[in-house]
């Protein structure tokens, strides 16, 4: 991973298997109310539309590694960045779930922040996305 970067982590109380099924769910919302569309295969692409705080958004990216129940990793690149799409402006972003005795920690990693600024953003939405994924939004 390259630049600054964003993570954010929360603890949910079931095991990875049943974590890894709720992030993978074909009618998973929990990327900030996104509907994810990918067949999770390394190189298809992954798709999120949805609304966010009123605003219609339309992100996607690259899978670039599946290890179920453990890592997923793509690409995403998301025009409110008011950036290019082009390959040097879209973040990779790593989710592993990790098994403890308690359920599973889930961790996000987004690379090629720009800024200090861009990363507290990053986590912030993160977060949100981590909190839905866990029932608790």
């Amino acid at each position: 991973m390259t630049g600054l970067v964003a993570t954010a982590s929360i603890h949910i109380a079931a095991r990875p298997e049943r974590v890894w099924a709720e992030l993978v769910h074909p009618s998973a919302t929990w990327m900030l109310g996104a509907n994810v569309e990918t067949d999770y295969q390394p190189g298809s692409t992954i798709t999120f539309e949805g609304q966010y705080q009123g605003r219609h958004f339309e992100d996607h990216g690259t899978v670039l590694e599946v290890d179920r129940p453990k890592t997923l990793r793509f690409t995403h690149y998301s025009p409110a960045s008011g950036v290019p799409d082009v390959p040097e402006n879209h973040h990779e972003v790593a989710i592993t779930l990790a098994p403890d005795p308690k359920g599973t920690r889930v961790t996000i990693r987004q690379d090629n922040n720009d800024t200090p600024e861009a990363v507290e953003h990053s986590e912030e939405l993160w977060r949100t996305a981590l909190a839905s994924l866990a029932g608790h939004d």
